[in-house]
């Protein structure tokens, strides 16, 4: 990973950028981790209803595809970004206060495992 860690922070650096350009701030992150091609982590945050957030997901040189899904109560699908591409941005205002799980999967990845990172923003 800490081959990788300065490589994932400057592309959410790059990312986190444009989004306070819009008004958004950093809410929760970086959830980071390392994923084998077609295997997913889940991580907890909390969400508070009727706040707009943007997830934005970036992963290292050898990864391909990554995607993001936001979850409530384990297995409700709320909001996803599962385009083929390395830089998910998931859109969401829930309509429940409460603990959402954000699911990394990686897609394709060139040489496992592949590292991803994201963060939360809120405005």
């Amino acid at each position: 990973m800490a081959a990788f860690a300065r490589e994932l922070a400057q592309k959410l650096s790059q990312g986190e950028a444009l989004l306070r350009e819009n008004g958004y701030q950093r809410a929760a992150g970086p959830f980071a981790g390392g994923l084998n091609q077609g295997r997913a982590d889940r991580h907890t945050v909390m969400l508070r209803a009727g706040q707009d957030y943007r997830i934005l997901g970036v992963c290292d040189e050898r990864c391909g595809d990554l995607n993001l899904r936001l979850f409530i109560n384990g297995d409700q699908l709320v909001a996803q970004d599962v385009l083929r591409d390395a830089v998910p941005i998931v859109h969401v205002r829930p309509a429940v206060t409460g603990n959402y799980e954000i699911e990394a999967s990686m897609a394709r990845c060139n040489a496992a495992p592949c590292w991803y990172a994201f963060n939360v923003y809120s405005r």
